[in-house]
């Protein structure tokens, strides 16, 4: 060592809030943003502090991190050629409107949880009863099993299980209002905006949790509203849970639903702030391993476009 210190500029940030100014000040630098993935990748505390501070500023309303009292800065940010001036504009227009929606889903409780994944992390467990439970990105449970039961409770995200039979220990989940119960077959739970989804790829399960009990066999699916209310459809008993073999199938779904289940398996976040383009159907097969493939080709789907307001924020935009 030669006892120099470094030239803050040459400092590598190691707060969320210091790498947040550094990007926006510096959207076009490889070396940076090189830096910032190593950052990121380093620790999954590092994700959580990105994602609050990120969430801190659009909730505060600000564009740009740094105070427009700066003289530094304002002669810097009015000195930008208009291309670059849009770009932080739209960037935090969109931070502004949508960020809260895309980081949100994500945040999870993992330290509370038994069991619990990251952004495009699936995980297969082995239950101690025999049983098999899949998680998906963004996902946490707790698991009690034991002599008197079998109970587990998702608190964010989506599972499938494929119960081992057991007649004296009856198999329930719980998730939100609804509480579904099994002895030995194949279905899928999932949190959503809608509520919580209950679908059934063999056997049958009884859910509770709205006026009365409901009877699902394979190839029904059930939402269970937070006010209790229920809605009934279908789907092919070998699409429930597709993501467990890394697809989405949809059947004429709102775009934003599809960008909602798209989003865990993104390492960026997908913004989606035009009310018109979220409602738009969709039908199509999108492989979850390829998320950025897949949310092109949902924009070229609805002759939308997608921009990338920095490497690590996305916007799902019509075409103008």
């Amino acid at each position: 060592m030669n006892g120099k210190a470094p030239m803050r500029g040459e400092e590598r940030p190691v707060r969320a809030s210091d790498w947040l100014v550094r990007l926006l000040d510096a959207p076009g630098d490889t070396g940076l943003q090189r830096r910032f993935d190593a950052w990121l990748a380093a620790d999954p505390d590092h994700r959580r502090d990105w994602e609050e501070i990120v969430q801190t500023y659009a909730l505060m309303g600000q564009v740009l991190p740094v105070p427009a009292r700066s003289p530094a800065r304002s002669a810097a940010v009015h000195g930008l050629r208009p291309r670059r001036r849009i770009r932080m504009a739209a960037a935090g227009l969109a931070l502004a409107a949508g960020i809260a929606l895309a980081v949100l889903p994500g945040w999870l409780p993992g330290h509370l949880a038994d069991q619990s994944t990251g952004t495009a992390e699936t995980r297969q467990i082995a239950l101690a009863d025999g049983s098999r439970m899949d998680l998906a990105p963004h996902s946490a449970v707790d698991i009690i099993i034991d002599a008197t039961g079998r109970r587990i409770h998702l608190i964010q995200g989506r599972a499938y299980f494929d119960v081992a039979p057991d007649p004296a220990r009856p198999f329930v989940v719980s998730a939100g209002r609804a509480t579904v119960t099994v002895h030995g077959t194949g279905f899928e739970v999932a949190e959503t905006r809608q509520g919580v989804s209950v679908a059934v790829r063999h056997g049958r399960v009884e859910v509770t949790g709205g006026p009365e009990p409901r009877l699902l066999g394979a190839g029904d699916r059930l939402i269970v509203a937070a006010d209790g209310h229920l809605a009934q459809d279908g789907l092919r008993p070998d699409e429930v849970a597709a993501w467990t073999e890394g697809q989405l199938i949809v059947r004429d779904r709102p775009v934003a639903r599809v960008v909602d289940a798209l989003r865990p398996y993104a390492p960026e976040m997908i913004l989606l702030t035009d009310d018109s383009l979220a409602r738009q159907p969709l039908t199509g097969i999108y492989d979850l391993r390829r998320p950025r493939a897949a949310l092109d080709a949902i924009a070229a789907a609805q002759g939308a476009r997608v921009i990338e307001i920095t490497p690590w924020i996305l916007l799902l935009s019509k075409k103008i």
